[in-house]
């Protein structure tokens, strides 16, 4: 599938997706665009499960992230341990408005726990935020 745009474009939004899809556990888009990315995601969980180093490198260069194939690799795939497919599904919300496109839903099956910001780890840690440096002095010499 095309989607209008050339192969570089294509290979980026998908990447784009995936990656939104992988952190989020949800996305909202058009539904060519979700019929289009649903088999690359079961393909990917799929991989993922083998675990392996090997794997996990396939991952991060198909996904061009290495944080997104960790929270596949780690996070993702022990909750889906016992299913061989059908990680996602595809449901239609409503019709877009402007151009009468159909608008879909593409989550993963599983409830996925959610993300830690940094900041809340920092807190956990006792570290505390880093305030900005006073300016330096000057120092005027003697000549």
């Amino acid at each position: 599938m095309k989607l209008s745009r050339n192969y570089n474009q294509r290979k980026a939004l998908v990447r784009t997706q995936l990656n939104a899809l992988i952190s989020n556990g949800q996305i909202t888009t058009t539904q060519s665009k979700a019929k289009l990315i649903k088999p690359i995601v079961d393909r990917l969980i799929t991989k993922a499960k083998v675990g392996s180093v090997h794997a996990r490198r396939q991952l991060a260069a198909y996904l061009a992230s290495i944080p997104s194939a960790n929270r596949l690799v780690d996070v993702i795939v022990p909750l889906f341990a016992d299913k061989k497919s059908g990680f996602t599904s595809l449901t239609k919300i409503k019709i877009r408005k402007g151009d009468g496109t159909v608008v879909s839903n593409l989550r993963l099956l599983a409830d996925l726990p959610k993300p830690v910001k940094e900041e809340a780890v920092k807190k956990a840690k006792g570290i505390k935020k880093e305030e900005p440096r006073a300016a330096a002095k000057k120092v005027k010499t003697k000549k």
